[in-house]
């Protein structure tokens, strides 16, 4: 049994992937708010910018530590382009003909497009030899643990996120007419908002999102494994599930809840099996007892309204 001064790194992993989860649920939020889909390809479009920016570099994005080259550096913005261009495709050329459908059949859509992306990685890269793509970072210590200055830009780029979104989405032009949207589609159209514009400013704003989740997230996992980083998603959809698609705060609670509770136990699931499965699970059951807790919340305050 793992004592707490070991568990300590694993509480700072987990909030680096709760953070990561939140901007990932945050970005989930936002477009199905928009456009009615629920983006099940934001994890296989990052993977493969990834992909194509590791194998420009010739098979090694490690960018020299401390000091990083000019060369290196402009591939990370390379990268974030990658994903918002991808996304932007997708939102104009794609999206469109799936748009008088239901919200289901616009999220299989997304889903179609993760496994196409997939089947090209599988293809093209072979996951199985060992690969690398580290974000600079430098290392300092908390008592006895380790922190790396990703974990923390990763904390704080996820309230940075959450915040700006919220800025964006109240003080701007554009996200005035997201919101309008997001409430009532067609009675939006009919006062003059674009539409169509709004809508693909919605899938660019995801693929931003996506390709600065990706700077970080193969330094996090240590990895680049691409089951591992398409399906990342979904721990992040679990977050938005718990924000009801709604609250941008309280998705980035329940992702910063998801990310620490996984990785608490990481270090018994070795000596107790069972845990193993269950941290497996630990997204999906965080998100139904929110459910459970919202649906008996709402029948306790519509039984309070029927007796007054």
């Amino acid at each position: 049994m793992p004592d707490s001064s070991i568990l300590l790194p694993f509480f700072i992993q987990g909030l680096a992937f709760g953070a990561m989860y939140a901007v990932t649920g945050t970005s989930i939020v936002v477009l199905y708010r928009t456009t009615g889909v629920v983006n099940l390809a934001f994890g296989a479009v990052g993977t493969m910018g990834v992909h194509l920016v590791w194998s420009f570099m010739g098979g090694s994005l490690i960018v020299p530590e401390p000091q990083v080259s000019g060369f290196g550096i402009l591939l990370f913005p390379a990268l974030v382009a990658l994903c918002a261009v991808m996304f932007l495709i997708y939102g104009r050329v794609f999206a469109p003909i799936l748009d008088k459908r239901d919200s289901l059949v616009k999220t299989l859509g997304t889903v179609a497009l993760a496994l196409f992306l997939m089947g090209i990685m599988k293809e093209r890269w072979d996951t199985s030899k060992p690969r690398g793509m580290h974000f600079p970072t430098a290392r300092f210590s908390i008592g006895n643990t380790v922190v790396s200055t990703t974990q923390v830009l990763a904390l704080a780029f996820a309230f940075a996120v959450v915040i700006g979104v919220g800025i964006f989405l109240r003080r701007t032009k554009t996200g005035t007419a997201m919101r309008a949207i997001a409430n009532n589609r067609e009675t939006a159209a009919l006062l003059g908002v674009p539409v169509r514009r709004v809508e693909a400013i919605a899938w660019f704003g995801a693929g931003l999102l996506c390709g600065c989740v990706f700077l970080l997230l193969p330094s996090l996992f240590k990895s680049m494994d691409q089951v591992t980083l398409t399906w990342f998603v979904i721990p992040a959809l679990a977050g938005a599930i718990v924000g009801q698609f709604r609250s941008l705060w309280i998705t980035l609670g329940a992702s910063l809840l998801i990310g620490v509770v996984e990785s608490m136990l990481t270090p018994f699931s070795g000596s107790l099996s069972f845990l193993s499965q269950i941290r497996k699970m630990t997204p999906m059951v965080i998100a139904v007892v929110a459910i459970l807790w919202i649906s008996r919340k709402r029948t306790v305050v519509l039984a309070g309204r029927e007796m007054s």
